[in-house]
């Protein structure tokens, strides 16, 4: 009798946190991030997003659950979370890239780094 007392005490507990608190008991959350790209913008757009998912993929320095580099449609999943876009098919955004002239190849790339040699300009 005193061990069917006791689980239903600990159910009650459980219950009682499960009503206090129920965003910790919900099961398959979905990620839903606050960050979003404007997906045509000039200098970070879809595209964009795709020429640094190409690089990290081409870095193979992005590793999977395995300890294996990451795919490109594995790292563009994620691009597509985080920042609340839709690549469609990953490869065909990044074949836009190859399609640029030479000298804009890392249209994106360039633009970041040329931000942080601005910021770094500003604060010496």
């Amino acid at each position: 009798m005193q061990k069917a007392i006791s689980i239903i005490d600990s159910e009650l507990v459980l219950l009682e946190t499960k009503l206090a608190h129920p965003e910790q008991f919900v099961k398959d959350q979905i990620f839903k991030s606050d960050l979003h790209i404007i997906p045509k913008s000039k200098d970070l757009g879809i595209v964009a997003l795709a020429e640094i998912v190409e690089s990290l993929y081409l870095s193979k320095e992005v590793l999977n659950n395995n300890g294996k580099p990451a795919s490109k449609s594995q790292i563009g999943n994620k691009f597509e979370l985080i920042f609340n876009v839709s690549f469609g098919d990953i490869s065909d955004k990044t074949s836009e890239i190859y399609k640029r002239k030479p000298f804009n190849r890392t249209k994106a790339l360039d633009f970041l780094r040329n931000m942080i040699i601005r910021k770094d300009k500003e604060t010496r």
